[in-house]
């Protein structure tokens, strides 16, 4: 079973949850966080290795069928309804410059104060790259996706493929620079920061289909995962709780502490918290003897840690001592998760990049022989390499190019002198 979530949550994620079933609650705790980061603006966070990180989290919940995977939605639409409210008149403004701009056919500057955070999941790459250096240039601002089913995602690339996408996850984890530079004046040409949180959900077998080649090149691990699990004997449909305005009004103080931060920020129980976990995945490492393990738990650390971070802004910088309980399971339900999907994967792929690298180049076979060398001696040589058939015709080979005589006398082989001053010392 997964590790039990916290009784007591912090206030934010208690607010959030509270409307929901039980066996969903964990999976909407986790499913808020790329929501409530795109709020941040221009803030850095500072890691316990000394390396700037900005809040990015990108949420994969994978659940079966008709599961209540769509209890994140609601949560997820009042976070974001003052930053679809601000796009609201940032769309009409970019619809009446192309009217005007190719209806017209005028060439008219496009406004460079347009903003559109929330995006569509059909995109061209031209316009996906506008949205990036609009939110760069605007407060260095969050784009973000929610998407039913993570297949969907691929519509946000012009070559709609899983492995663009695992490329855009992997760039948006680590705000890497992303656009394109073009020549012709109408063009979108543009380098910037990539930020980018998303929402997705899928099920096991889609989850599979999708990110089966990604399990060992980052991309997974830059993930944060989340699951419903139910009673399968369980057949009524999710009850979900009322979100009105008495809801709104109580999530609005968070949003305004998350939209009003800027810069650098810091926080010494998070550090202090990250440490200590780290040290604790370590011991887990030991204790499950697990290399898929290891890998992924160095960046779950931190996106719990982020999460810790986000909490704090969220509450006004202020520490409360339900986050060391709710950062901890956070991080333990990430990684449950991971290694319940897609852990014996990564366990079998880990295992064969070890065995490759533990092989050799190509082997000289004569100098894995001693001097004087007996057929059985060749035989099992042969075998142990994995060389098929008796291996005659090398050893007539050898014996024509004056590598080895035979015995007649004993029957043995022997490498001559001039084999051994030409290649037994030089390999």
């Amino acid at each position: 079973m997964p590790p039990e979530m916290p009784q007591e949550l912090p206030a934010l994620i208690g607010l959030l949850t509270k409307n929901v079933p039980s066996y969903c609650k964990p999976a909407v705790a986790a499913a808020v966080f790329p929501a409530l980061a795109a709020h941040l603006h221009g803030v850095k966070f500072r890691y316990w290795d000394n390396v700037d990180h900005e809040a990015t989290f990108m949420n994969v919940l994978i659940g079966r069928q008709s599961v209540g995977k769509g209890c994140i939605k609601k949560p997820i639409e009042l976070i974001m309804e003052d930053i679809r409210l601000r796009d609201l008149p940032n769309r009409q403004r970019e619809a009446e410059w192309k009217q005007m701009s190719f209806g017209m056919k005028m060439r008219i500057p496009r406004p460079n104060d347009i903003c559109i955070q929330m995006l569509g999941d059909n995109l061209t790459d031209a316009a996906f790259n506008q949205r990036i250096i609009d939110a760069n240039t605007n407060g260095q601002r969050y784009l973000y996706t929610l998407v039913d089913e993570i297949d969907a995602l691929k519509k946000v690339t012009t070559k709609r493929t899983p492995g663009e996408v695992g490329l855009l996850i992997r760039k948006a984890f680590d705000n890497a620079l992303m656009g394109q530079e073009r020549v012709g004046g109408d063009a979108v040409t543009g380098i910037a920061p990539l930020r980018w949180n998303f929402n997705a959900s899928t099920t096991p077998t889609n989850a599979f289909r999708f990110l089966s080649t990604m399990v060992n090149d980052g991309t997974l691990s830059r993930l944060d995962l989340s699951t419903i699990i139910r009673d399968e004997e369980d057949h009524t449909a999710p009850v979900m709780g009322i979100y009105d305005e008495v809801f709104a009004n109580e999530l609005k103080p968070y949003i305004e502490h998350l939209e009003a931060a800027n810069g650098h920020i810091g926080c010494e129980e998070s550090t202090r918290l990250a440490l200590a976990m780290r040290d604790e995945n370590e011991d887990r490492i030991r204790l499950y003897e697990s290399d898929a393990y290891r890998v992924l738990s160095y960046r779950a650390n931190v996106i719990a840690w982020l999460k810790g971070m986000v909490l704090y802004v969220a509450n006004g910088c202020r520490w409360e001592e339900t986050f060391d309980d709710f950062i901890r399971w956070s991080q333990e339900y990430d990684l449950w998760c991971k290694m319940l999907y897609f852990g014996q994967q990564l366990e079998t792929e880990m295992e064969e990049e070890v065995a490759m690298q533990r092989q050799h180049g190509p082997k000289n076979l004569l100098n894995l022989l001693p001097d004087v060398f007996t057929r059985e001696q060749y035989s099992n040589m042969r075998q142990s390499r994995g060389k098929k058939g008796d291996g005659e015709s090398l050893l007539r080979v050898w014996m024509n190019r004056k590598y080895i005589t035979f015995d007649e006398v004993n029957g043995n082989f022997c490498k001559t002198d001039e084999y051994i001053r030409k290649f037994k010392l030089a390999s």
